[in-house]
């Protein structure tokens, strides 16, 4: 995977130094993005730690104890929430750290795709509090960012005033990223594997015409996957996306039949950093450009 490199801007590098006001804060946090939002709030003298890297399913990941461990040393665990990363609740159990302070961080988003009435088994992996997969909108990050400084505030009040400073700072940041890529990306078309990138779109204004899976979690038939296929040519469109850990075969079915392209991008962010957030999107949006 090639790493891209965007500038910041002078503003969002210089983030707010720390003054001396005892040890910094040591965050856990379930996946890069949530650890990258983290990290723009506190600057880079705090521990952000992550559990699930972007190419680990964060829908199923297997608790390590070294996790429990490096968690039962830790001030905050994050949290994606919206029942993606239910196993972080056995990491919290497994830490045994009584003081730990556990945040969702989806308590700050605007949900989409709230099921409407009973969820069970037959409409796939389907997350009954909604999409978890906020944090492609960078909007979303700029609430999650802001919450967070209101949070560790507490824990630090010393560092609250410089905790807001560098929320308000990412959340500017994203703010304007967010108008120049809607302006880029403002109608474009794509199909995704999973229900990754609705949030992406939703923001951004661009359509996802199709789906690799018929229903969030299950494999396609030859059937459906034909119906994709269907779908892919009549719309014109070319561009896949799709996971590192999702099962290449049917986009290979797809590239053969009508020239799909395999946009294999994580729906995750490389690093734990505000740098990195900012640097996946923008490769998202440089794909939808190449379609």
């Amino acid at each position: 995977m090639h790493r891209i490199l965007i500038g910041l801007g002078a503003a969002f590098l210089a983030l707010t130094p720390r003054a001396d006001a005892g040890e910094p804060l040591r965050v856990v946090a379930s996946t890069t993005d949530v650890g990258a939002i983290a990290r723009a709030v506190l600057g880079d003298d705090a521990s952000v730690e992550i559990v699930a890297r972007p190419d680990r399913d964060p829908h199923a990941l297997e608790v390590r104890p070294s996790t429990m461990r490096l968690t039962a040393k830790a001030d905050f665990y994050l949290k994606v929430g919206l029942s993606l990363d239910l196993w972080a609740d056995d990491i919290v159990r497994g830490s045994r750290n009584r003081d730990l302070k556990v945040v969702d961080c989806s308590q700050w988003v605007e949900v989409l795709e709230k099921p409407a009435g009973k969820v069970d088994l037959s409409q796939g992996d389907v997350h009954p509090e909604g999409n978890p997969h906020w944090w492609t909108d960078p909007l979303n990050a700029a609430a999650v960012a802001r919450g967070l400084a209101d949070a560790f505030g507490r824990a630090r009040p010393d560092d609250a005033d410089r905790f807001r400073t560098n929320a308000e700072t990412f959340a500017a940041e994203a703010e304007r990223r967010t108008a120049a890529w809607r302006e880029r990306a403002g109608g474009a078309r794509f199909a995704e594997y999973h229900r990754s990138w609705v949030y992406f779109a939703y923001r951004f204004g661009a359509e996802i015409v199709a789906r690799v899976e018929p229903l969030p979690g299950i494999p396609p038939s030859a059937r459906q996957l034909q119906e994709t296929a269907d779908v892919l040519k009549a719309t014109g469109v070319r561009a896949v996306f799709r996971d590192p850990y999702q099962t290449p075969s049917p986009v290979r079915f797809l590239e053969r039949e009508v020239g799909a392209r395999d946009v294999l991008i994580p729906t995750s962010c490389e690093e734990p950093t505000p740098e990195s957030y900012f640097a996946h999107l923008e490769r998202a949006i440089a794909a939808l450009e190449a379609r």
